[in-house]
């Protein structure tokens, strides 16, 4: 197999440009990035592999996990360069983004302006392990390389909208369910009676006032020391809580 070596060439300055928002939208696709990350992420949907680049030192012990795909080999140094990552596990992989879709399932969670990449990520990758659809409203792009590998392959098993307006989702038979300080112990409220959709706010602001304005309830973590929880913390206590723990 040929080995790229040139930092010009036009599969290294592709993979470069990904990182820009802009290009990433207008082609439709994201990066992985990491091996686990890759692995699981070209195992869950390989029709949108793209294309799968490894460093050299990373495809002499792992290229032929990877055979079935479109795949490209760099000197490690040029791998460098096309990496997000200070210490890079050598191997990413190019994914068509899956068409967004509104909610259907029996539970969804609402990201309102959560900002921070780390927190959106780990929120997707709860939500797909809990069973829960997904919209983000005005937050960290979920494209991005921060997002990508702390979300692990969600990306592609969650059903995922943005920027969908709360009054849409309510019309959809959705009762909102917004954290907030305010609101009463999570763990004494009755079970919702049918469709639920968690909102979780901002990290220094909370859930907007005009969602809560128009939720059907307001619920808190109960805790000590504390004030709050990290977003991606009360996301996953709240979404395990309304799916398994309340009777």
């Amino acid at each position: 197999m040929e080995i790229i070596t040139s930092f010009t060439n036009k599969t290294v300055k592709y993979i470069v440009s990904l990182c820009q928002k802009k290009r990433r939208a207008a082609d439709g696709v994201f990066v992985a990035e990491g091996y686990k990350n890759v692995l699981d992420t070209v195992s869950a949907l390989p029709e949108n592999v793209v294309s799968v680049v490894m460093s050299e030192s990373f495809a002499k012990m792992h290229a032929d996990e990877f055979s079935e795909f479109n795949v490209s080999v760099t000197t490690d140094s040029v791998f460098s360069k096309m990496s997000e990552t200070e210490c890079s596990q050598g191997v990413l992989a190019v994914m068509e983004v899956l068409p967004e879709k509104l909610p259907e399932s029996e539970r969804c969670i609402l990201l309102d302006r959560v900002r921070d990449p780390g927190n959106v990520g780990t929120i997707l990758r709860t939500a797909a392990a809990c069973g829960y659809d997904v919209i983000v409203n005005n937050c960290a792009d979920i494209y991005s390389p921060k997002v990508t590998r702390s979300s692990m392959s969600a990306l592609l098993k969650c059903r995922i909208c943005s920027n969908e307006p709360p009054e849409s989702i309510k019309k959809l038979g959705y009762e909102l369910i917004a954290a907030d300080m305010s609101g009463g112990n999570l763990f004494s409220m009755s079970k919702p009676s049918g469709k639920y959709c968690i909102v979780i706010g901002n990290e220094a602001d909370g859930v907007s006032e005009e969602i809560l304005g128009i939720s059907d309830r307001t619920v808190a973590i109960p805790m000590e020391n504390m004030e709050s929880l990290n977003a991606a913390v009360a996301a996953a206590v709240m979404m395990f809580e309304l799916r398994y723990g309340i009777k």
